[in-house]
């Protein structure tokens, strides 16, 4: 027997629900005490996601959320805003 287009539309819907865990992957306790402690032995001069992602093996959304905790602790101020942000060692 032959599919009708119901057949084909089940099968479309059910590909769509296969999620990544990459994509799960937040800012923990953990990574923000690890950037502290490098922060505090003056790994990082200048710091850019880009930098972090490398660094930590994260993706550059997670390292962009990263720096604004960080941010938002005091530990690093923003120094040039835009597309790419840099910050310093406050």
């Amino acid at each position: 027997m032959a599919r009708g287009k119901k057949g084909r539309k089940e099968e479309a819907t059910e590909t769509k629900r296969i999620v990544s865990l990459e994509t799960q992957i937040e800012v923990t306790g953990d990574l923000v005490k690890r950037f502290e402690r490098d922060l505090k032995r003056g790994s990082f001069k200048v710091i850019t996601p880009y930098q972090l992602a490398q660094a930590y093996s994260i993706r550059i959304s997670t390292a962009r959320k990263l720096l604004r905790i960080a941010n938002e602790k005091g530990l690093i101020k923003l120094y040039s805003g835009g597309r790419n942000p840099i910050y310093i060692k406050a």
